[in-house]
């Protein structure tokens, strides 16, 4: 009798935990997609902008150059983002004019991105999320967002939030490494 109770109170013990575990899971993907965007728009960089040089000859007082790059600057709808990780987003969800989403695993892998390149005219970089991490009180956190325009091109940041007003607002934002 004694073993049947112990296994029963264990198996309880066990099942209580994964609850906590998934309700915490459930807790930071619900406060990645409320930040997800805002976490975009305050760290993405344009791989077209990024990655557009001058012609040697010229230089960047080249009036083609120059009115090529202001093109670039102003053409700012229907950029594509690749997200490389394996967290659930749903796109179909998030409302941007600015962006269009993607998953990295849509192109086979290319060390420079010129397959998205080809396929996607505005493409704009790939963008990589961590864990958030959050104080004891879940009311701040941080997280790390990759950027990649290519094999030796990107940038990283950490991004600070904190809960105001039962909303998850972006209280930092911190370059930590460019490529």
């Amino acid at each position: 009798m004694t073993r049947k109770l112990t296994f029963t109170v264990i198996l309880i013990l066990l099942l209580l935990s994964c609850q906590k575990k998934n309700s915490y899971v459930e807790f930071e993907q619900n406060v990645f997609n409320e930040i997800f965007l805002k976490t975009v728009n305050a760290t993405y960089k344009d791989k077209r902008l990024y990655t557009f040089f001058p012609n040697p000859e010229k230089g960047i007082e080249d009036p083609e150059f120059l009115r090529q790059r202001k093109n670039l600057e102003n053409d700012t709808i229907g950029l594509v983002i690749a997200v490389g990780n394996q967290r659930r987003i749903d796109f179909e969800k998030i409302k941007s004019e600015k962006f269009i989403f993607k998953q990295l695993s849509e192109i086979p892998e290319d060390e420079e991105y010129r397959k998205w390149s080809e396929k996607y005219p505005k493409f704009a970089g790939v963008m990589s999320f961590s864990k958030i991490h959050f104080d004891d009180k879940n009311e701040n956190g941080e997280l790390d967002v990759s950027y990649s325009c290519g094999g030796r091109c990107g940038l990283g940041y950490k991004v600070l939030i904190k809960k105001e007003k039962q909303k998850w607002v972006i209280v930092k934002v911190e370059q930590t490494w460019i490529s």
